[in-house]
C-alpha cells in the first residue's frame, strides 16, 4: 500500500470510502477550498458480504458529481482498496470473554469502526494526516450505537493519539434527505453496498436500542482506545504486522487486562 501513495502529494486527505454517508462526507468536506486532493480507500470487515462491485459505480457516481460541483479545481485519485482481517479480528474476536466480563455486554459494531479509522491512519500519516469520515450521530432518530457522540469522541480520540485528524463533516447532518441533496442522486440509506453478518445485532426484537452509556464508556476508555492506540503503534512499525505479533504487544502492555 505505501509504495502505491508515495508519488501522491502530501496535502492530500483520505476518504473513507463505503456507504452513501462517506461518500456525502467527502463532497461535503470539497466544500473546504484547502481541500483539493482525496485519496479514496474503501475497505472491508470480515463480515461483510455480498456485492463489492458496487462499489465502483459509487465511485464513478461520485466523480460524475464532484466533477459538476468543482470541474477541475478538485482531484480524486482512483479508490484504492485496503483491508486487515486479523486487525478485526483482533479487536472484535480474540478477547470477547474479557469484553463480556468487565462491561457486560458486546457488540463488534463499536470496535469494527474503529477498526475502519485505525486501518487508514497508518498511511495517512504518509499523506496529509487527515481522515474525512462519514459518522452520523443520527439517522432520521434512528440510533446507531457505533455512531454514538460517545463513539464517535472516541474514534477521534483514537486518530488523535497518531497525531491525525478524524474529520466528520456531516456528523450532526440528522434528515437523511439533506444528505440526498448532498450526493446529487437517488441513493436510499442502507443501499447499494454490501451487507453486514452482524447488521441489527444491538437492536431488541421490536428494532429499538437501548445501552447502558456508563458501560459503553467504560469499554471505551478501557479496552478500545489502549487496545487501538497499541494496534496502531504496531502497524506504524510495519505494514505488515502479524496476528502474532499485535496480540503479543496487547498481552505485553500492562493495565488493560
Amino acid at each position: 500500500m505505501f509504495n502505491m501513495i508515495k508519488d501522491l502529494p502530501k496535502n492530500t486527505l483520505i476518504g473513507e470510502f463505503a456507504g452513501r454517508d462517506s461518500v456525502a462526507a467527502i463532497i461535503k468536506a470539497l466544500e473546504d477550498d484547502i481541500i483539493t486532493n482525496i485519496l479514496p480507500i474503501a475497505s472491508y470487515a470480515p463480515t461483510e458480504y455480498g456485492d463489492f462491485e458496487i462499489l465502483k459505480s459509487n465511485y464513478k457516481q461520485m466523480l460524475i458529481r464532484i466533477k459538476k460541483l468543482y470541474g477541475d479545481k478538485k482531484k480524486i485519485y482512483p479508490l484504492m482498496y485496503y483491508s486487515n482481517p486479523d486487525l478485526w479480528g483482533i479487536i472484535n474476536g480474540r478477547f470477547l470473554d474479557f469484553n463480556i466480563k468487565s462491561f457486560g455486554f458486546y457488540t463488534p459494531c463499536i470496535g469494527c469502526h474503529a477498526y475502519f479509522h485505525l486501518l487508514r491512519i497508518p498511511i495517512a500519516l504518509k499523506l496529509g494526516s487527515k481522515i474525512i469520515s462519514g459518522e452520523r450521530e443520527s439517522h432520521d432518530g434512528r440510533i446507531k450505537l457505533n455512531q454514538t457522540a460517545e463513539a464517535l469522541d472516541s474514534y477521534i480520540k483514537i486518530a488523535k493519539y497518531f497525531d491525525v485528524e478524524l474529520i466528520m463533516p456531516i456528523r450532526y447532518m440528522k434528515d437523511g434527505n439533506e444528505v440526498k441533496d448532498l450526493i446529487g442522486w437517488d441513493w436510499e440509506e442502507g443501499k447499494a453496498h454490501q451487507s453486514c453478518a452482524f447488521s441489527g445485532n444491538y437492536q431488541s426484537p421490536d428494532g429499538s436500542v437501548y445501552y447502558n452509556k456508563e458501560r459503553v464508556q467504560k469499554y471505551l476508555d478501557r479496552y478500545l482506545y489502549p487496545v487501538c492506540t497499541i494496534l496502531g503503534e504496531e502497524l506504524i512499525k510495519d505494514e505488515n504486522a502479524t496476528k502474532e505479533v499485535m496480540i503479543k504487544a496487547i498481552k505485553d502492555r500492562g493495565g488493560i487486562f
